[in-house]
């Protein structure tokens, strides 16, 4: 015999499994969700990495002076550079035409891959001022 008053009763066995049973179906159905936020996450992750990697490639460029034949040979090698994942992303850019007569714009389109799947993730295109 025990000497519970009624009200002073605690959970029995049987409250505790349903209650455990309850939280556990409420975990399921959250984890495709933190799945598909932990993929999207990494996506971004790369996504912005190449954007960034396009602005890089951009400004470099830019600075380099306003004659066609620096900006043809700057074009041609990009060197590659890695995600914070440690995917590999190539810049790349269009073939740099020179124009016949001085001065003009050039068009400069770049753009970036990543190296294991060639599926461009950023891309840009500019024009750039030459006098020679």
């Amino acid at each position: 015999m025990t000497n519970s008053r009624p009200g002073e009763a605690g959970f029995g066995m049987i409250e505790i499994v349903v209650s455990m049973l309850l939280l556990s179906l409420l975990a399921i159905a959250f984890l495709p969700m933190l799945v598909t936020s932990l993929r999207v996450s990494v996506s971004n992750t790369t996504l912005a990495s190449a954007t960034q990697l396009v602005a890089t490639q951009m400004e470099n460029i830019r600075s380099i002076g306003t004659t066609c034949a620096p900006l043809r040979s700057h074009a041609a090698t990009p060197p590659a550079a890695f995600d914070p994942d440690g995917r590999a992303l190539q810049p790349s850019f269009d073939p740099i035409t020179c124009p016949l007569t001085y001065p003009a714009t050039v068009p400069v389109h770049v753009f970036v891959t990543e190296v294991s799947t060639s599926e461009i993730l950023a891309e840009a295109t500019t024009s750039i001022f030459v006098n020679g």
